[in-house]
Order: structure tokens, then sequence, then C-alpha cells
């Protein structure tokens, strides 16, 4: 096998593209597995992974992803990395066509639902996988439930199949499995992992898989491994990574997001909204999974804490984000409806003195410093780890009503900013229900920059400066 390697170059340094490296991941995944497959072969699945992972909408989930996710020394998480996020069906809007080719005879179409067809009993990928995922034939695939992941190794046994032993595939299969995010442990108190070893348990009697009862210990410890560092962005040791990573994944679930500067505030606002109210309910607990001692106690209570803590700073950011949002869309509705947020805020990377909403702003009182968060207060003011495409790196506008309010006062005016955005409270009620002084100086701020609505904007700024002169 070493002399394989050496013929084809597995010293040799290997080209930075992304298709050029998946080539060789999996050739030596498989390889190192004792599997015969042409290189033709590799390059045309290699070459299927890329596409998959490099559709428009994919902003976090992509090759890149899949990199990060790689483990050389461990040839069936490599594999799971590689096929674990091929199938992103709501955001990718279907299949391509070599994966619509793979699954089309497991599955049908009803409308926007897959269902599983009757099984083929021959059709041993797709039992391995029916019987690894817990499901059955005619069962309804759940977007959130485990679709994309089971229909990834559904694909992956059909290019596979014949290529590597079933004992080979399986365990890639559990990775994979065990990527579904954010389950509680069931009823009897069985957590994934405990349902996932005993449904590996029954399959190897019904499908004569022959694994011992450490083989099926060893499978799952390495998918709960390989799971946790699916979701190892929620440990980032800086929250300013983590929130990079949940910054990327707003345009995968918002389309209305990847047409730089044409977005419009209360698109904006609606995904910040999902967002915020994904991460409040979110129970950290079920993030990171442990496993007969993978990972290790020290480990495990490690990453737990650092991921409770990013929920949490991220709970709080979003929160002022969202409020400041709030500002702008009551704003806009108030001086002619919904509109590009580059009109309010000027576009993204300008730099040019006097285009972008932050130069108009006046200076916020000082005396309210004291009661700030230090992190949020730095997180608004230097920004995420790196910018994205359709929004500022840092955030001077949230960083003004942030630095107006405090920490109690923005939290007290949430409640109308939902109010606001459930039509319960009208756009000038919410207004006018903030500090006058702040938010004069942001509709001043957006007539500078929206000419086209300056009269309305400057006469709700002047009515308010009027009230604090009263």
């Amino acid at each position: 096998m070493g002399d394989a390697k050496a013929r084809r170059g597995k010293t040799s340094p290997v080209p930075a593209g992304t298709i050029h490296r998946s080539i060789r991941l999996l050739a030596d995944a498989l390889e190192d597995l004792g599997a015969s497959v042409s290189l033709r072969d590799t390059e045309r699945m290699a070459i299927m992974i890329n596409e998959a992972m490099s559709a428009g909408a994919r902003s976090f989930h992509t090759p890149e992803h899949v990199f990060a996710l790689v483990d050389s020394g461990n040839p069936h998480s490599t594999l799971a990395a590689l096929f674990h996020d091929l199938v992103y069906y709501q955001v990718d809007q279907g299949f391509i066509p070599a994966i619509a080719q793979a699954v089309q005879g497991a599955i049908e179409t009803r409308g926007s639902e897959l269902w599983l067809r009757p099984a083929d009993s021959k059709d041993r990928g797709l039992a391995i996988c029916m019987a690894v995922f817990g499901l059955r034939p005619g069962d309804q695939l759940s977007p959130f439930g485990g679709m994309n992941e089971f229909l990834s190794a559904l694909v992956m046994h059909r290019n596979l199949d014949g290529v590597l032993k079933e004992k080979d595939l399986v365990p890639a299969t559990a990775c994979i499995e065990a990527t579904i995010p954010f389950r509680k442990a069931d009823a009897a108190g069985r957590t994934p992992a405990v349902l996932l070893e005993t449904r590996l348990t029954e399959a190897s009697a019904a499908l004569g898989l022959s694994l011992s009862r450490r083989g099926v210990e060893q499978i799952v410890q390495g998918a709960v491994l390989f799971a946790n560092r699916d979701v190892a962005n929620f440990a980032e040791a800086e929250v300013t990574r983590f929130l990079d990573n949940t910054w990327k994944l707003l345009p995968e679930s918002n389309p209305s997001l990847r047409t730089q500067g044409m977005y419009s505030i209360r698109s904006y606002r609606v995904a910040l909204q999902k967002m915020n109210g994904f991460l409040r309910g979110l129970d950290p607990s079920t993030i990171f999974a442990q496993y007969h001692g993978a990972p290790a106690e020290a480990e495990y209570q490690l990453i737990v804490e650092r991921g409770r803590r990013n929920i949490t700073t991220a709970r709080e950011y979003l929160g002022i984000k969202l409020l400041t949002a709030a500002v702008l869309e009551a704003l806009a509705d108030l001086s002619g409806g919904d509109t590009p947020m580059a009109l309010f805020m000027g576009d993204i990377g300008a730099t040019q003195p006097g285009s972008r909403l932050e130069d108009y702003l006046p200076d916020p009182p000082a005396e309210v410093t004291d009661r700030l968060d230090a992190t949020l207060h730095d997180l608004l003011a230097h920004g995420r780890a790196s910018a994205s495409s359709f929004d500022l790196q840092n955030s001077p506008l949230s960083l003004f009503v942030y630095r107006h309010l405090g920490s109690a006062g923005y939290h007290d005016l949430l409640e109308a900013a939902h109010a606001l955005f459930s039509g319960s409270l009208a756009p000038q009620a919410f207004l006018d229900s903030l500090p006058a002084d702040m938010v004069a100086g942001i509709a001043e701020g957006c007539a500078q920059m929206a000419y086209t609505r300056s009269r309305e904007l400057f006469a709700y700024a002047e009515q308010r400066r009027r009230t604090v002169g009263a």
C-alpha cells in the first residue's frame, strides 16, 4: 500500500484548490481502508462533493467546513467529513443532478415534503442507513430531524457500496448520524449517543454486520467526537469567532441577504429575529455530547462552558442589534415604507467621509458608560473576527444605541421592539417610547443619508427635540 501512495505522490505538495484537497483526502482515506478505486472515480466523487457544497446559497456549509473536520489519522471520520453535508435540501432548494440520481430510488416527493419509498430488500446501503438513523420505509423525512444527514449518508453509500466493506461504511454512517444537532435525551433519559448504540447493536443482529459490543462502543465514541468537532464553533475561545460563523449562517437561511446592498431593512430584521429566536430557544446542554469517556471529562466541561458563554453573549449582541434594526424599520415606515438598508446606512465598505450613517451621529452621553457590559461594548465597537458580505464587521449604530441606553435600558425596550414587529405597536408609538435625544439623532442622520425622505425624517427629529425642550 505504501508503494501505491508513493506512486501517486501522496508525499508531494497538494495544490491549494478545494477540489485538489478533496481528491487527496478522499483518495488517502479510501486507500487507508484498503479500497481499490480508480483515480478517475475518486475525481468524480470529489467534484460532486465540491459542487454540492459550493452552491450559491451556502456561506458556512462549504468545502472549508469539511477541511476543518478532517482527522488525517481516522479515515472513517474523514469520509464522514467529506460526505456529511452534501445534502442541504431546504437551502440548496433541491439536489444537484448527481445527488438526485443517487437518492431517487429511495425517496419520493409530495409537494415540498420528502418521504421514504418502500424499501428494496436487496438494497443493503439503504437498509444500513435506515437502521443507523432509526428510519423505516414510508417514513416522512424531516428537515429538522435528520433528513439532510440521512440523505448525505445514503449518497456516500451509493458511491462507495462495493468499494468499501460494510464494516468501514458503518462507522462513517454513524458519524454522519451523530451530527444531527441539538437533540435532547428521550423520555427514558437515553441520550442520542446511547440510542445510536442501541440501533447499531440491533442493526448488527438484523443485517449480519458482526459488530462486537466493544466495536459498537468504539464506533459511537468516534461518532460523538466527530459530531463535537462539527459544532466546535460553539466552543470557540473567543466569542468574536463564534459570532463570525453565526453571521455566515444568516445568508444560508435568508436568501434576501445574499444580494449585497439591496436587502431591505425589514428583511435584515427578520433574519436577526430568526437567529435570535433560535439562540434563545437553544438549550446549551444539547450542543455537545459525551459517551463512555469520550471526550474526557475536563475537555467536555470546558467546551460545554464555552458554549454556554458564547450563546449568552450572542443573545445579548443580537438583542441590541435587533433593537437597532427596529429603530431603522420604524423610521422607514414613518417616512415612506420599507427600503434597502443601504439607503439609510450607506454602502458596506464605503470609506469616504459622509458616506455612512455613523458619520452623522452625534456623540452619545458619557454618563451611562458605567452601565455597559464591557464584552458587549467591545463587540459592538470593534466587531466580529471578520467582515461579512452583508453587514459591517463592527456595529457603530448599535454602539450608539447601547451607549445611550445601557444594558438595563435596552432590555426594557426590547419588548416594545417585538410589539412593533408583531404589528401590535405602531411605528411612531415605538419611536416615541425611545429617548428623544437618541432617536432624534438617528433620524437626523438617516435624513442626511436618504435625502428622498429627509423632509419626513427631519420633521420627526424636530418634533422629538421639541419635547425635550418643552
